[in-house]
């Protein structure tokens, strides 16, 4: 053969032992070298025309293996994990971790920007107390006073019907249920609260200004005796001024402190007839000023309303019907004392300015309402910003 063809043949037709051998088709397909086998990646170079022992190819050292290509940086959402774990099952829990944080946290920050059931949290409370309250202690009290309470027992009711199902929801979801049941236990205390110290407040200054008001106003009326239409003098009887709210006395009326008297019971109850200057031997004694604890035991030392100004001319009648059975044992007392009678006696308070004795029940009456709510406002918001951290609504 040419040596061409013997080039070609001996590269061809090499020892199974030479390093040029391959695997068999079977068995294990990793192919296996002899001990003497050039290491992996050696290039063979076979010169032309050569051939037989000496032309075996020589092993080539070739450099050594090319390092890996560099990855491309992976990002680490929490800025927390090191270089070490920026690669494993480690790194994809710390992420899926943060990401979850962060999901959470904007959660939050989309429940406190939602203000509409906050302010209803806010003012709802607070409403429902001056509704309850106005209803309670001012007028609407004294002119529809089943009005009045079927109101307030329509908002109780209405709170407490809806509670069982809003404790349903707030356990079910506090976040979600909390608005609901914030407002059924609050409207509800709110409710009741504005319905005690209304009635407070009507009863003590507002009903006794109301009632007054709607009652009968005498003028120059002689308080010790009245003039008949056949031109009689007869003693003034109480009798005659049931009706009375406001008596304006004539110009010499005065009180009769000689006989003034009291009735003790824990407190003392003093009494003082109004009589005229003119007065004779039969003179009426119906008319009596009161007061509460502005006398001694014995009557002495009557200062009861404005018994020591001399320009007090009227009477304002008392309208504590409570303290009115006390008042007519002291008028007993005083009585049986100084030989008196007194059949149908009528109590009032001793003033200069009936009118204007009115206008302060009813401010008092509505100094205690603003004082009220202002600070039930103040306990609202209080009460509220406490539930919303608690529940962790707000930070």
């Amino acid at each position: 053969m040419s040596s061409r063809g013997g080039d070609f043949a001996s590269t061809e037709t090499a020892d199974p032992r030479s390093p040029m051998s391959f695997a068999p088709p079977f068995g294990d397909a990793t192919p296996t070298a002899p001990a003497d086998h050039p290491p992996v990646g050696a290039s063979f170079f076979v010169p032309r025309g050569a051939c037989g022992p000496a032309s075996m190819p020589r092993a080539v050292e070739a450099p050594g293996p090319m390092p890996p290509p560099p990855l491309e940086p992976t990002m680490n959402i929490s800025g927390s994990a090191g270089e070490a774990k920026l690669y494993g099952a480690l790194m994809d829990q710390e992420l899926m971790h943060d990401a979850e944080s962060k999901k959470i946290a904007m959660s939050r920050r989309r429940r406190r920007l939602n203000c509409v059931p906050m302010f209803y949290a806010l003012l709802g409370p607070w409403l429902t107390f001056l509704a309850t309250f106005c209803s309670s202690a001012f007028a609407i009290h004294f002119n529809a006073p089943v009005g009045s309470t079927v109101f307030k027992v329509l908002v109780l009711g209405l709170c407490l019907s809806k509670l069982q199902s809003a404790w349903r929801s707030w356990r079910m979801s506090p976040h979600d249920g909390f608005y609901v049941l914030y407002l059924c236990i609050t409207v509800a205390a709110a409710a009741l609260l504005g319905w005690v110290l209304g009635d407070f407040v009507f009863w003590s200054y507002m009903e006794p200004s109301y009632a007054v008001s709607k009652m009968v106003t005498y003028t120059e009326v002689d308080p010790s005796a009245m003039h008949l239409p056949d031109g009689r003098v007869v003693p003034t009887r109480g009798g005659r001024f049931s009706d009375a709210g406001t008596v304006y006395f004539t110009h010499d009326a005065e009180l009769d402190l000689s006989r003034a008297y009291s009735f003790k019971l824990a407190d003392l109850y003093c009494v003082a007839p109004i009589k005229s200057e003119r007065c004779g031997e039969d003179c009426g004694h119906d008319f009596w000023a009161v007061g509460k604890n502005c006398c001694s035991e014995d009557g002495k030392d009557f200062t009861c309303g404005q018994a020591g100004n001399k320009r007090a001319k009227s009477g304002l009648r008392l309208m504590e019907t409570k303290e009115v059975p006390f008042y007519r044992l002291a008028v007993v007392e005083a009585a049986g004392k100084h030989q008196m009678v007194s059949q149908h006696p009528i109590f009032f308070h001793w003033l200069v300015d009936p009118v204007a004795e009115i206008h302060i029940w009813q401010m008092q009456g509505y100094r205690i309402f603003v004082i009220a709510m202002l600070a039930t406002f103040a306990m609202s918001a209080a009460g509220l910003a406490h539930a919303l951290k608690t529940m962790h609504l707000i930070s």
